[in-house]
């Protein structure tokens, strides 16, 4: 091998030693992690209305530390002691609600739908965060898409 080829193997050699050394000092100091920091749990006041699509409804508002649509409908599912029924869709990563109160979807074509502060809901309950002060509605209605 010529010479200028060593000195640039020795080169790239040296650099990648420097890097990786960088890398493992980064990790052992924690600047570089693989774990995921510690979520924040916080306590949020939410509305939850659930509207039976027959002038009937009920309306909850509490506290609760859980931060998505659907986390928050089986929060007080829990808490109030009313039933829902769902089906987790791998997929897409969220549960199908086509239960709530003992009123099961298909009921002159209506089906379970959410809204979050009057905006229609349009990924699933599972995804769709939740805020402190919101307004989450679960309405038995004629789809909208």
């Amino acid at each position: 091998m010529n010479k200028k080829l060593i000195n640039n193997l020795l080169l790239v050699v040296i650099f990648i030693f420097v890097l990786v050394a960088t890398g493992i000092t980064l990790f052992n100091t924690g600047i570089i992690t693989t774990k995921f920091p510690d979520r924040i749990i916080e306590t949020i006041n939410v509305t939850l209305v659930i509207d039976y699509g027959d002038d009937n409804f009920e309306t909850f508002n509490f506290e609760t530390s859980n931060l998505t649509v659907f986390s928050v409908l089986k929060h007080a599912s829990e808490k109030y002691k009313f039933p829902i029924e769902v089906k987790y869709f791998g997929q897409y990563q969220s549960h199908y609600v086509y239960s709530i109160n003992n009123k099961s979807e298909g009921i002159d074509n209506k089906f379970w739908q959410y809204y979050i502060n009057e905006n229609y809901g349009t990924i699933g309950a599972d995804l769709q965060p939740v805020n402190d002060n919101d307004y989450i509605e679960w309405k038995f209605q004629e789809p909208k898409i």
